[in-house]
């Protein structure tokens, strides 16, 4: 199966020069296309599991178990709307402990405070898990008011990163429709609508840096009088990059029901829906 960033377009990006050369551009994937999972997807249960992710799992670890293929971890992680690993996969237990010795002078020091669970004739009066000052006390409704032990825990930093850490494991496992309905239509929302800035192989090229316009190339100064004139030079050279596989895809198009897509010039149906886009180009959209 393909890796995620095979169904991105193409993009011709001038890049920096010398004094003396004329501009060139390079042939890389556009990055800045964007898609999302529809915000609605998720009310249809039957197509995910709930999971929590064991110490030390990977998205390529759960997609080969689940999909058999390790190319589908971009599907675990765009549905679970994961754009940092890093940050948002949960941590071994080592590299936990790791972060939290250098992110604190003291792990054990008080990050803050939460209530206990309080009783009023057996009714639950104050809920426990609600964050509160040190100097928190409960006051009952009869007058009377609990100690600070009573009212109040602390929660040291090591206690604190721990939660957080596995409240991420905390993910939702696409089923192999979803998966199905996600490759076939990948390539398509990401794609480029027709636009003039493309070439015969779908890549599009962006104008010259405007910047440009107001730079010397030969003495590489701005421009600071009218007396002076800009020396806007044509493309010289191109990057085609690797002789094969370079054109942008051209997805067969799958239509759906269930989602919609959004363009800044076009309206279709699709399954998902849009994040952002490239500058000077239609807007891609997603799941």
């Amino acid at each position: 199966m393909a890796s995620y960033f095979s169904y991105f377009p193409n993009v011709y990006v001038g890049e920096g020069i010398n004094a003396d050369e004329g501009f060139k551009y390079r042939l890389v994937k556009n990055i800045f296309r964007r898609l999302k999972v529809r915000d609605d997807l998720q009310k249809y249960t039957s197509f995910f599991e709930a999971y929590s992710i064991r110490d030390g799992e990977k998205p390529s670890d759960l997609a080969y178990r689940l999909y058999k293929d390790v190319h589908l971890d971009w599907a675990i992680l765009l549905v679970n709307n994961i754009t940092d690993f890093y940050e948002q996969w949960p941590k071994q237990q080592e590299d936990l402990e790791d972060y939290v010795n250098s992110k604190y002078e003291d792990p054990d020091s008080v990050h803050h405070y939460e209530t206990n669970e309080i009783l009023f004739n057996d009714i639950v009066y104050i809920k426990e898990g609600e964050t509160v000052t040190e100097d928190f006390i409960a006051v009952m409704p009869d007058g009377t008011t609990k100690t600070s032990d009573e009212s109040r825990y602390p929660v040291s930093n090591y206690e604190y990163e721990y939660y957080l850490n596995e409240q991420k494991r905390l993910i939702s496992l696409p089923n192999a429709y979803i998966i199905d309905m996600m490759q076939s239509e990948m390539a398509q929302l990401l794609d480029y609508n027709p636009h003039p800035e493309l070439d015969a192989n779908g890549n599009k090229k962006t104008e010259l840096n405007v910047s440009s316009r107001f730079i010397n190339n030969a003495a590489g100064a701005i421009i600071g009088s009218a007396s002076r004139t800009a020396s806007i030079q044509t493309v010289t050279s191109f990057d085609n990059g690797p002789t094969t596989g370079t054109s942008a895809g051209v997805a067969t198009s799958t239509t759906t029901s269930t989602t919609t897509t959004t363009s800044t010039t076009t309206s279709t149906t699709s399954s998902s829906s849009s994040s952002s886009s490239s500058s000077g180009s239609s807007g891609g959209s997603g799941y």
